[in-house]
């Protein structure tokens, strides 16, 4: 019974968190487009936004686009 109670936990503690790192990556996909939009380099909006710079050219050449 507590390896079943144990797994459930681990397995909700794994979703939670899954779903925190999906909701601060788009979090910062939009804090990218704003930053781009504004006119701010790409490598301030890669530091700002902790995006990669390759993520940060492909959403400003669809900024641009």
């Amino acid at each position: 019974m507590t390896d079943v109670i144990e797994e459930y936990a681990a397995k909700k503690a794994e979703a939670v968190a899954k779903e925190a790192t999906e909701k601060a990556q788009a979090r910062n996909v939009e804090l990218a487009k704003e930053f781009l939009s504004e006119g701010e380099s790409i490598e301030r909006t890669v530091r700002l936004s902790k995006l990669s710079e390759a993520e940060v050219r492909e959403l400003a050449s669809k900024l641009s686009a």
